[in-house]
């Protein structure tokens, strides 16, 4: 299918079978010359790590739906997959990487790793009994729908977006399912509180009990797990699955002499290219979720755990392989999530980040629905919008539709740096089906607008 053009070939070797180090494979194998070899340390590779929660919810069929390459698939490619295959030691100076059997060289590498769950530490003994899961892989996901298939009740630590997912999953295939968020509002990394209120009474609504401010003691059993032990109670439990957040899977960098910024990830440049004491080296590159990235409106580090920042990282780093150089930017991360009936989306910054930043902001919050009254099948809908020297600097939408398509466009007016008064003359659409005579983001500019001091109410 793939001619190899043996003349010239350089030897690009990618470490991490995830998004990223996929979407360079392939993009570059299309557009590049390169003899390609990808080492992942999982058993699958190419699938959505996004849709597992929806196959525990019974909501996809099953886990190989999730796949979206078989390993054949890159075979035809002329890419060298090697699954269940970790590589222990990168050497810059020779231009190796070692899997411990075998040293190969590289012309090219990429640094792919993503990210490992993170356990708190005082949880992580009882981690370690049966039934105790974390959700990474797509083998975690299969071990985590065969336990809920023969238990009564589950434990939830962590109140992120993940964590919710899963909760919500457990409580729709029957089983008594707690929720445990150390923070005092869920969703905390990616809305304000006020809007948390919302995405936590409809999730009560669908049996999931909320334990906000708690931070679990223990989980407790012999072999098997058998009680969770918070605020001083042992809560029941046949499972438990700790979704605590993340952290960037960078040992094989830094072991390197790879530069690791104050967030935890892989310094890089705007082409993506590694930084060492040497400065920054033209032939590494790392991307995905191992990587520190940049804050478009306060200027700082921060990491992104998104599939869709992972790929546009991809597409700058074939750019740059194929010889035309690309850069990538700051960001402003936008995020979606589906909780059950409700869409949740975020993108810039919120109060919490703000405050952190000693950012002043003035904000809008507006109720309206996502069709006219009369039309069926109207849900009310909730825009919080956050400005900063009259400039848009973040928004939250939560609503039963209509949530992406407004995150996606209020992202493109946090990079064009919008303000208040660009989008109080912002001409929206109408039609009954689809929308109300007057966007409900409109009375949420106002609302902004009434606390901006100097402003004409």
């Amino acid at each position: 299918m793939y001619e190899k053009e043996t003349a010239d070939r350089k030897k690009l070797i990618i470490v991490g079978g995830g998004a990223a180090g996929m979407a360079v494979a392939t993009s570059v194998r299309r557009h590049g010359n390169y003899d390609i070899t990808v080492f992942s340390s999982d058993s699958h590779t190419a699938y959505s790590q996004c849709g597992m929660p929806f196959v525990l919810a019974r909501e996809i069929e099953d886990f190989n739906s999730l796949v979206l390459r078989k390993k054949e698939f890159f075979e035809d490619m002329d890419i060298d997959l090697r699954l269940n295959t970790t590589v222990d030691s990168i050497d810059l100076e020779a231009r190796t990487v070692s899997t411990g059997k075998k040293t190969y060289t590289f012309d090219k590498l990429l640094i792919a790793t993503g990210s490992r769950p993170e356990v708190p530490g005082n949880l992580r003994s009882g981690a370690e009994l049966d039934n105790v899961f974390t959700l990474r892989t797509l083998s975690d996901g299969m071990e985590i729908d065969r336990a809920m298939e023969k238990a009564e009740s589950i434990v939830v630590i962590g109140g992120g977006g993940i964590g919710v997912e899963i909760a919500i999953a457990a409580a729709k295939r029957g089983l008594r399912t707690f929720l445990v968020n150390r923070g005092t509002s869920l969703l905390s990394h990616n809305i304000d509180p006020d809007m948390a209120e919302i995405v936590q009474e409809h999730i009560e609504s669908l049996g999931v009990s909320v334990l906000t401010g708690e931070t679990p003691q223990s989980i407790n059993g012999q072999n098997k797990i058998e009680s969770v032990t918070i605020g001083g109670e042992d809560f029941p439990a046949d499972m438990v699955v700790i979704s605590t957040g993340v952290w960037p899977e960078t040992e094989l960098a830094s072991d390197a002499g790879i530069e690791i910024g104050s967030t935890g990830g892989i310094i890089v440049n705007d082409h993506l290219q590694v930084k060492t004491k040497q400065g920054f080296d033209p032939d590494v590159y790392a991307g995905g979720e191992c990587v520190q990235l940049y804050d478009f409106v306060t200027g700082s580090p921060m990491l992104s755990q998104l599939a869709s920042t992972a790929r546009r990282m991809a597409g700058t780093i074939r750019d740059n392989l194929v010889s035309k150089p690309s850069g990538f930017g700051s960001i402003v991360n936008p995020w979606v999530a589906a909780v059950a009936e409700l869409q949740v989306g975020t993108v810039g910054i919120n109060t919490r980040i703000a405050r952190e930043h000693g950012i002043d902001i003035a904000s809008g919050l507006a109720t309206g629905s996502t069709r006219a009254g009369y039309y069926p099948g109207s849900t009310r809908i909730f825009v919080k919008l956050l400005f900063s020297n009259r400039v848009l600097v973040g928004a939250q939408v939560i609503g039963g539709e209509g949530v992406k398509e407004r995150i996606d466009g209020l992202s493109l007016a946090i990079k064009k740096k919008t303000t208040v008064d660009e989008l109080l003359e912002l001409e929206t659409c109408y039609t009954p089906p689809l929308s109300t005579l007057e966007d409900p983001m409109i009375f949420a500019v106002r609302g902004a607008l009434k606390k901006i001091p100097g402003s004409k109410k």
